[in-house]
């Protein structure tokens, strides 16, 4: 319904839902109130906001209960043990995040794995060692991440063997297929090399047929993309030293070799079906 001020006739009628009043624009007359939409409380600084704030942080696996808690957290002494292995290994999963740089996200979706698979009972003691990397190594590789299992070696302390044997557990426990993420190990290595983006392009074009032929079937990823980035390199004219490839990719050049001659070998000719 249209309004006009009974003062000055304006019909600049302004709704101020903060204070609660609609006001003439022109002289400032409160026409009326409606409810307020604001805290009924002030704050002159965020010290102030937050103390007067009732709603708490977000929720978040990473925290044993969640974040549901609103009374102040007990010691890890006054805690029962299963509490107290929760919040070790969930710590350790956002302290392995922060220091790989991974996103929250990440972290929190490991966090859940490892949630569903104490639920499930599927850990073993010697498992909850290896659990925190595994975990978010599985993440990583949801959320299309990639990551070597060797960084997750070397920031966790756990040998590569155990994160990998664990990580079959958990997705075998939990039904999990991630998908393969070589076109992101393309990206992540043609960057690491300072390679032209034809090369990047031409390489992903080589991997794709090389999955339409199901060459990528049981196959790990990172030797996968280092071949389709060697054959894409080769096509363009352009050098790239296997073994420096290799190292990049984490593999041997002897693993290089092998993978990129499959990918020829059934694919064929190169340069007259790709350029």
């Amino acid at each position: 319904m249209e309004r006009v001020c009974p003062i000055c006739g304006s019909e600049e009628i302004i709704e101020d839902r903060v204070n609660g009043e609609i006001v003439c624009g022109v002289c400032g007359h409160v026409l009326d109130r409606v409810p307020s939409q604001g805290p009924e409380w002030r704050a002159y600084g965020y010290g102030d906001r937050i103390k007067r704030e009732r709603v708490g942080a977000p929720l978040t696996p990473l925290l044993h209960d969640l974040g549901f808690s609103t009374k102040a957290p007990r010691s890890l002494a006054e805690r029962g043990s299963e509490d107290r292995k929760m919040i070790r290994i969930l710590s350790q999963i956002h302290g392995l995040a922060s220091s790989m740089g991974l996103p929250n996200v990440v972290a929190e979706t490991a966090a859940l794995i490892y949630r569903k698979v104490e639920r499930l009972g599927l850990l073993t003691k010697n498992m909850y060692r290896v659990v925190p990397a595994a975990s978010l190594y599985l993440a990583a590789r949801i959320h299309g991440i990639p990551r070597m299992v060797k960084e997750f070696s070397i920031i966790s302390g756990v040998s590569e063997k155990s994160i990998l044997r664990c990580c079959m557990k958990l997705r075998l426990g939990l039904k999990l297929n991630p998908p393969r993420i070589q076109d992101a190990y393309i990206s992540r290595f043609i960057k690491s090399m300072s390679l032209d983006g034809r090369i990047e392009e031409l390489a992903n074009t080589i991997l794709e047929m090389a999955k339409r032929l199901n060459l990528t079937q049981g196959r790990s990823s990172r030797p996968l993309a280092a071949a389709a980035i060697y054959i894409a390199a080769k096509t363009l004219n352009v050098r790239v030293a296997q073994r420096r490839l290799a190292k990049i990719a984490g593999i041997s050049p002897v693993t290089l070799r092998k993978r990129y001659k499959e990918i020829l070998r059934e694919i064929g000719e190169i340069d007259g079906t790709l350029r």
